[in-house]
């Protein structure tokens, strides 16, 4: 007889179970999502911080031009026995400092007058052709200062000249400690004098004391009483980093909100720059506040960026919606699959009638099934051995069912498959769990063939555990096509060597039949004509090898060539200095690397990578200047954030992402042995560890290079 309150516990399992499993994997796509979420987030914040301390970075670049521009200012002074007007104002123009370093307001002197002398001063300016000229603002003082010179002497500066920046609380501090220190010096926050009502932006001004000639200047006594004055900049804040840091409106990549305030902390009186309006700012929602302080000679500026977030284009979250879509489809299919499947056999027990027939009905059914099916099908038992194969099996071992059973099959695994199998075989049976493997199977006539093999553990009423049913499936022909993929790429590789070997060849013999023939024929022989043909021929050679070896580390330059290891980056830079001394001898170069992170890298490509910027700071140099290469880099979340700056000719905007394409180069002369593949290389290199490579321009001409590797 069959139990009334079985069959009621039946019936509410079969209603409650597929809305469990429903919301059961609802959840867990809804978990999936959140993942999903949190590494793209993740992927933002990394974008954020490199925002963050390139900015830093540009800043202090930024800074540090402006103070060599004062000491070139200050050398002025030192260098001639009375700086005139005149001379003042042809120094600055040839700065060209607005064209060149943006937020400069001018660049002047202020001149350090003691009170018994500022009536013979004043007198003095006067009789120069300023006779309106006063001391600004009035009033008896120990001593004042006063702006003389200040170029462009036109338009807002004019309303700096005669005034006395000393009697201001904020510039006086500055000065004195460029004065007693001997060094440059920063203010803090200040309202410059050539603001009007209109677009007032915060200021701050940078000194540089200047001392009279052949005065000793040893101790803070000797330095105060030879000072002469100060040679400053005063800089609008917005002017200074607008260009240099891009705002949010212009839809910046991180979508930031940078800010920077004069000081160690932040407070709403000390803002010095913001790079968004403030009505914006109170609504934006950052998600990742990040403050980073900068130190200017003893001034600090904090700098404050926030992350924003549900801006329109700001983060990109369309995998995060079709992991949800994906999994809401899957759970809705099988809760139907589930629900259709327990009604099944809900509807399967009521019609049992008799057990054991139905056990035998159900089991020939299934088996004409299995035999029907077009995979290989097996069966196990609680004691791990096999008692079933389907005749699909049978036929492709050619074994009967008897010489299968228990452990018989197995005897025809691949030997080097044999132990593999059995574990993953007996760990997903000691576990009950599901698995999947691939192994090798003698088919009937001899011949070993791939399988894909799957098992799912068997119970009844979902306790009694009854052994193993599995599927395989033929894959020799995808593994065949997998080996034959990595065949080809492996022959890809041999094939560029060799073609490197081969096409290499010619441009040797070029190059030493050129050399015979030069070497054998005087060169007062050899008309004009023959000359410029045997350099060509030469050149060409050269070319030709440059290219074959540059194709050669393009195609390789996605793989190690050694294994992955810290490397110190100061001693592979060096090396690659002394196979350069005899050029940079010749050119007055110089190079300047110390304090350089380690890296996790193998050691060719990285070579290759400062081989190649190195390659092109010497050979793209100015005319005019010594190559000057400055090679930095600071560890930042597990990544090293390299920069390779040089003074040269520089790599105009336009072409700043061109010249990273295979074969793109600007060209500068004919003599050039540029392939055009260097920064492809490069690029290639570093894309294949997980960064990425940037160009821009270093402060006052030339290329800076920005990438990073895994520390």
């Amino acid at each position: 007889m069959v139990n009334p309150m079985e069959l009621v516990a039946k019936h509410y399992a079969r209603i409650i179970l597929p809305w469990a499993v429903l919301l059961i994997s609802l959840l867990g796509t809804g978990v999936a999502g959140y993942w999903i979420k949190l590494d793209i987030e993740r992927d933002e914040y990394r974008k954020f911080t490199f925002y963050c301390d390139e900015a830093q970075l540009k800043i202090a670049a930024r800074l540090d031009a402006h103070k060599q521009t004062l000491l070139g200012a200050a050398a002025l002074f030192d260098s001639s026995e009375d700086v005139t007007r005149s001379e003042w104002r042809n120094y600055v123009r040839r700065l060209s400092s607005d064209e060149h370093f943006n937020g400069i307001q001018g660049l002047g002197f202020s001149a350090w007058i003691p009170a018994k002398t500022l009536s013979a001063h004043q007198a003095q300016l006067r009789a120069e052709g300023f006779p309106e000229y006063a001391v600004r603002p009035e009033g008896k003082r120990d001593a004042y200062t006063s702006i003389i010179y200040l170029e462009p002497f036109t338009g807002l500066n004019l309303r700096a000249f005669g005034f006395d920046m000393y009697s201001e609380p904020v510039r006086r501090a500055a000065m004195e400690q460029a004065r007693d220190e001997n060094r440059v010096s920063l203010s803090g926050k200040v309202t410059l004098v050539q603001e009007m009502t209109e677009n007032v932006q915060a200021g701050t001004l940078m000194y540089v004391p200047v001392y009279q000639k052949n005065r000793p200047v040893d101790t803070v006594e000797q330095r105060r009483a030879a000072l002469l004055g100060w040679v400053y900049s005063p800089f609008r804040m917005g002017d200074l980093l607008d260009k240099l840091v891009p705002d949010f409106d212009g839809k910046t990549q991180t979508h930031a909100h940078f800010r920077v305030y004069d000081g160690p902390t932040v407070q709403a009186d000390k803002l010095l720059y913001s790079n968004t309006e403030q009505s914006y700012v109170e609504t934006a929602k950052p998600s990742s506040i990040r403050e980073i302080t900068t130190d200017f000679n003893g001034t600090v500026w904090t700098l404050q960026f926030e992350q924003i977030t549900g801006t329109q284009g700001s983060t990109d979250y369309s995998k995060t919606w079709i992991i949800l879509s994906a999994g809401v489809f899957s759970s809705l299919l099988l809760f139907l699959l589930l629900r259709s499947y327990l009604n099944m056999r809900v509807n399967a027990a009521k019609m049992a009638e008799d057990l054991t027939a139905r056990v035998r009905e159900s089991e020939q059914r299934f088996r004409k099934l299995a035999d029907s099916a077009p995979v290989l099908i097996w069966q196990s038992g609680t004691d791990k051995l096999c008692y079933y194969f389907n005749k699909v099996w049978l036929e492709f071992t050619g074994h009967t069912l008897e010489q299968e059973q228990g452990s018989g099959w197995a005897e025809y695994v691949h030997p080097d498959d044999h132990q593999y199998c059995l574990d993953v075989y007996e760990t997903a049976f000691d576990r009950r769990a599901s698995f999947s493997m691939e192994y090798r199977l003698r088919r009937y006539d001899g011949e070993y063939r791939w399988l894909f093999d799957t098992g799912v553990p068997c119970f009844a009423d979902d306790k009694n555990f009854l052994g193993y049913i599995g599927s395989c499936v033929d894959i020799t022909e995808r593994k065949q096509i997998e080996n034959k993929l990595a065949r080809a790429h492996e022959e890809l590789h041999q094939f560029t060597h060799i073609a490197a070997h081969h096409l290499q060849e010619p441009a040797r013999r070029l190059m030493s039949f050129v050399q015979s023939l030069q070497a054998q024929i005087p060169t007062e022989q050899l008309s004009e004509e023959a000359i410029a043909s045997l350099h060509f021929i030469q050149q060409g050679a050269g070319r030709q090898s440059a290219l074959v070896r540059d194709i050669q580390l393009y195609l390789a330059a996605d793989q190690p060539r050694s294994p992955t290891i810290k490397i110190a980056v100061s001693e592979v830079i060096a090396n690659l200095l002394k196979q350069r001394a005899s050029l940079m001898r010749e050119t007055g170069a110089q190079v300047d690397y110390n304090g350089i992170p380690p890296v996790c890298i193998d050691r060719p490509r990285l070579k290759d990578i400062f081989n190649i910027l190195l390659d092109n700071a010497l050979s793209y140099r100015h005319p005019e200047l010594a190559p000057h290469v400055r090679i930095s880099g600071k560890l930042k979340a597990g990544r090293v954030i390299y920069r390779v700056a040089d003074n040269g000719i520089g790599i105009p905007e336009e072409y700043r992402e061109r010249v990273f394409g295979v074969f793109e180069r600007l060209q500068v002369h004919e003599d050039q042995n540029s392939t055009g593949i260097g920064l492809a290389i490069v690029r290639r290199i570093v894309e294949s560890c997980g960064g990425s490579v940037t160009l821009h321009e270093t402060p006052g001409g030339g290329t800076t290079v920005l990438f990073d590797l895994p520390g």
